[in-house]
Parts: structure tokens; sequence; C-alpha cells
């Protein structure tokens, strides 16, 4: 089965991002570019699977196509494989008549610049979704610093894949616990990774790993996983673009199952704090989509494997999102509000919209969304913990310690 044949699980979290947070993206640029939008996929694919479930492409274009009576939007689709690019205009010429879009064959860094100027009074909204490392943070910290400083919108949604930051450091731990050097194709793909995380400054982790006796090899029980320090240098990846072009970022881990270890990062670049609030709330309910997902692609496999007959004729299994949110919404609304009362500890004034990392924390994607912030700060409210009791715009609005 190739990856285009149905859609898993975290592909459904992308796309449940995508097509909450691209229209919410117009609505608010937009009022800064005279209603002008552009959203850029440099990694389209085909459009939609072999199933016929929509693809990013689709996602995004139909997640704003009631605003385009409100606003200028047009995309620009990149796709380098040449089949799938001829998959990709059959698809968008079929679904996506009276909308501006753009498809263009190749590489992103071929385009990039052509783009970023035909962009250059427009807000920009780009997806980049690559299979591994591609391409450069020199690169995309250039654009980003270039539109901060135009003061032209503009949020990045990049997909940093733990996986080949994960199989890679492996094979660097194997070699210096072998004492041999990498072979020359492993030496090209640690180039590549360099390229794309900037720097070798994440390999001496893997490296000290094959040089401590305490530390065991992936599969065993004791001693830090390469998963582990991947899905740190992932993270710390995402906090250096940041630091380097004065965006903020939020980051979402994405499994294929529940403890299962990270397959790749979803990290959102934003210059103002609206938005960074905006979509860790998108990726709550983005979190229901992967839950309904990965249980429902469980039940089908089971029933594959004669496993029980779950999916029975005149049967339908649904997962039931109100009951899920209900039997977890005490526990995510605790969460939330021991974050909130630690970082009130921390700061004399408060403003949850600028440290939005910290106060989901770790119910970031389970399903935890603004209303149970608000829940949150209400509690602390009622206890006398915070000076705001959680109305109106409660993510925007200073908060300390009732005097």
């Amino acid at each position: 089965m190739s990856f285009f044949d149905a859609r898993r699980a975290p592909a459904v979290v992308k796309h449940g991002l995508l097509g909450r947070y691209c229209p919410a993206f117009a609505s608010k640029a937009g009022t800064r570019t005279n209603g002008r939008v552009t959203f850029l996929d440099g990694y389209a694919g085909a459009g939609c699977y072999e199933d016929d479930t929509p693809g990013s492409p689709l996602v995004m274009l139909r997640s704003v196509y009631k605003l385009r009576g409100q606003r200028d939007i047009n995309a620009v689709f990149i796709e380098q494989d040449t089949k799938t690019y001829s998959r990709l205009e059959q698809v968008l010429k079929q679904r996506c008549a009276g909308q501006q879009y753009i498809p263009l064959r190749g590489n992103v860094d071929e385009h990039l610049d052509q783009v970023m100027f035909d962009c250059r009074n427009r807000a920009l909204f780009a997806f980049f979704d690559p299979f591994g490392p591609a391409l450069s943070r020199d690169r995309l910290c250039t654009m980003l610093r270039r539109r901060r400083l135009a003061h032209l919108p503009t949020d990045v949604l990049l997909h940093v894949s733990v996986r080949s930051v994960w199989n890679f450091g492996s094979r660097l731990t194997k070699a210096r616990r072998e004492g041999r050097e990498l072979s020359r194709a492993d030496t090209k793909f640690a180039e590549r990774l360099d390229r794309f995380l900037g720097g070798g400054w994440w390999r001496p982790d893997f490296e000290r790993a094959g040089e401590v006796p305490e530390d065991a090899p992936d599969g065993e029980k004791r001693g830090e996983t390469s998963a582990a320090t991947a899905l740190r240098v992932a993270q710390q990846y995402a906090d250096k673009v940041a630091a380097d072009s004065g965006y903020k970022t939020v980051s979402m881990p994405v499994r294929r199952r529940p403890n299962h270890a990270p397959i790749f990062i979803l990290s959102l670049f934003t210059l103002h704090a609206d938005g960074a609030w905006l979509f860790a709330d998108c990726i709550g309910h983005a979190g229901l989509d992967w839950e309904a997902a990965w249980r429902e692609a469980e039940l089908t496999k089971h029933n594959k494997h004669g496993q029980g007959n779950l999916f029975a004729e005149n049967t339908a299994w649904v997962f039931d999102r109100e009951r899920y949110e209900e039997t977890n919404k005490e526990e995510w609304v605790s969460l939330i509000a021991h974050n909130i009362d630690q970082l009130l500890d921390q700061h004399k004034r408060l403003v949850l919209q600028d440290h939005v990392t910290d106060v989901f924390g770790t119910t970031l994607g389970s399903g935890a969304r603004a209303t149970h912030a608000r829940l949150a700060v209400k509690r602390l409210h009622r206890d006398r913990r915070v000076d705001h009791d959680g109305k109106g715009n409660f993510e925007r609005a200073p908060m300390s310690r009732p005097t």
C-alpha cells in the first residue's frame, strides 16, 4: 500500500489542523493586506488519496471556499514527482473549478523565491510537509525574516520528521558503539540532515549514546532511546527557527497510536500570540480527529484479521466525541489549572497566549482546547488564585494573583 492509498491517523491530524486554521488565518491576516491572501503547499502530493479522500491541497481550498467573496484568495501547489504532479493537476481541475490556484512542478527551492515575490503584498500561510529532511533551516529562516521585516502577515506550518532523525541517529549511535566510520551513503544522509536542521549540533547526543555503557540500544528498557533523543532534537530545531527568525512557535508531536513514539512534529511559526493560541485550539480539535482515526483503524484491522466482526452488516462504529470529551474534561481542566497556577508563581503578570505551550502542557493535542483553559481560569478565580474571572478574551488579558 502506498502513502496515497488511504489516509492514516497522522494525516488526519494534519488535515484537521489545516481545515480549521486556514480559514481563521485568511479572515484575520487578510484584514492587514486588503483581503489578499495566498496559501502555499510546498509538498502538495496528488491532491487526494486513492480512496478519493481529499489531500492537503483540497483541504486547504475547501476550507476557505466560503471566504472567496470576502477575501482575494489564491493558492500555490508545488510537487516534484512528475506522475504525482499530473494527478494533482487532474484533481484540481475536477474539484476546484472557480478557485484561484497555480500548480508548479519541481521542488520548493526552485520556486520559493518567485512565490515570495508574487506574495510581496499578500498575507501568506505556507505548509511544508515533506517525507523527510528537505527545506534547509537557513532558507526557511531567511524567508521568515524577510516577511517579518516587510511587515507581511506570515504563518508557516512545518512537518519536522522525528523518524528521519531517529533512524539516522540510531546509525550514529551504532557506528560509535562499534568504533567505525559512517558509510558513504550514511554520510550523505547526515549532510542532508545537517542542511535541514542547520548544522551538526544534533549529532553529539547520538554519538555519546554509543560511548556510555549504561545507555542501551533501542528496544531495551534501560537508557534513553534514539526516539526520545530525536523528539528532543525536533523540538530544539523548532525553537532555533523561532529564535533565528523572530517568530513564536507551537509544536505538536504526532503518533500513529497512543504510547507510540512520535513520527513527526507539526510546528507552527507565527508572529502573533493570537495565532499561537488559535493553533493550540485547533490542535485540540485535531486531537479528537486523531483519536477517532486511530481507533477506527484499529477496529478495522482486527476485523480484517478475523478478531471480531465489529463492522458487521448494518453496523457502523462511530467515535463518540462528546462522551470522550466529557470523560476527559476534568483531567484536562485540572492539568491546565495546575500549569497556570505554576506560571503565576513565576510571573507577576501573566498573559496566557504568550505562554501557550506551558499553559496546555501535556494536554496539548489531547482534545483540550481554549474552552478548557477558560474553565481552568474560572476554577482558579473561584479558589482566589487568580484575579481574572475567565470571561471575555481571557487569553489576552493580563492576570495576576488577587490582592
